[in-house]
């Protein structure tokens, strides 16, 4: 059998995609992948998959003119996935959303190839809106979500293989002082950064502070007890390092805390900032009581550190495991839609 992903423009849409690649490999023979020209096209020929793309086209709510070209471009791209689909002829399209899946998702529905969309947030955005108009499945990774059957969400095997001896090793981690980890996104989030940097004397007194700042970091900030990087491609060993786990509220951040039973602040990116699907996602964990969620209109120096030692003092969690079971779930229902559309 053969399975097409899709979804991009983000790692959000991107790393759920591969998280499911392990236990696709147990039932399909050819996993093939059709995105853009974005950050997509890397991370997924990193993984060695065969990788396609289209010409993709983004709303623009700043601009509104500039949407004007939006039926032209979709058009054209959905005619080059339909090529591609023509060649490859797969079974089904799994589609993880995101402008970069609309072409693949239209041409599958020109073509009849049956559809299942995954959405990782409370909401559905607006591609998986779309098409979930059209597709045989819609899968959710919460049980809130409206408008689908729940699933969970995709959490990557590595994050279950991380090793705390490692990130001692690599980042010479201190014994005696306990590592808060501190995540502001790929591109950084200012008022997370500002709020650390000015949080400094206070939390480095008490903790040892790894800070994944991104790329709006400010190189110049130094001190004892604080680590800053644009970046940590080995994630998985700071979190099993990590005694507090400071985060944005994305879907697969979250579950893939929750599945390490990590102690977690998270701070959302605000409505108005986005469509909102953060502090949704946020408050729905922090009913569960997976984690501790601080507004960033509360976001202070003071906040942060006073919310980062409560959670250190607090219990941690005992879900290992759970998210992981969503891959087999996932996966299973994409052959029972396989199996269906055969009859």
């Amino acid at each position: 059998m053969k399975i097409v992903l899709t979804g991009g423009g983000t790692g959000g849409h991107i790393i759920p995609n591969l998280a499911l690649v392990p236990e696709l490999k147990k039932h399909f023979d050819e996993i093939h992948y059709i995105g853009g020209y974005g950050m997509e096209k890397r991370l997924v020929e990193a993984k060695n998959l065969p990788f396609y793309s289209t010409d993709v086209i983004k709303l623009d709510r700043a601009n509104l003119l500039k949407n004007l070209k939006i039926p032209y471009v979709l058009m054209k791209a959905v005619r080059q996935a339909t090529v591609i689909l023509e060649t490859l002829k797969p079974d089904l399209v799994f589609s993880k959303g995101g402008y970069v899946a609309l072409p693949t998702c239209f041409a599958a529905r020109r073509l009849n190839i049956p559809i299942v969309v995954h959405e990782s947030d409370m909401t559905l955005g607006l591609a998986n809106k779309l098409v979930s108009k059209f597709a045989k499945l819609v899968l959710t990774s919460f049980e809130e979500t409206k408008g689908g059957e729940y699933a969970g969400n995709p959490v990557r095997n590595e994050i279950f293989e991380g090793k705390k001896a490692r990130a001692v090793q690599n980042y010479k981690l201190p014994a005696n002082l306990p590592l808060a980890l501190i995540v502001g996104g790929s591109s950084g989030s200012t008022a997370i950064n500002d709020a650390v940097y000015n949080a400094l004397p206070s939390l480095t007194a008490d903790f040892f502070v790894v800070h994944i700042a991104g790329k709006s970091r400010d190189t110049a900030i130094k001190a004892k007890n604080y680590l800053q990087l644009e970046y940590a491609s080995d994630i998985y060993d700071l979190f099993a390092a990590a005694d507090v786990v400071v985060t944005r509220g994305g879907a697969n951040s979250l579950a893939e805390l929750a599945s390490t039973g990590k102690r977690t602040l998270v701070i959302p990116l605000p409505k108005g900032s986005s469509r909102g699907d953060q502090v949704d996602n946020a408050m729905s964990y922090q009913k569960r009581g997976l984690v501790t969620m601080l507004e960033q209109s509360r976001l202070t120096p003071e906040s942060l550190s006073e919310s980062i030692r409560r959670l250190y003092l607090s219990p941690s969690l005992s879900i290992k495991g759970k998210q992981k079971d969503a891959n087999v779930r996932i996966v299973k229902r994409l052959l029972d839609v396989i199996g269906e559309n055969k009859k």
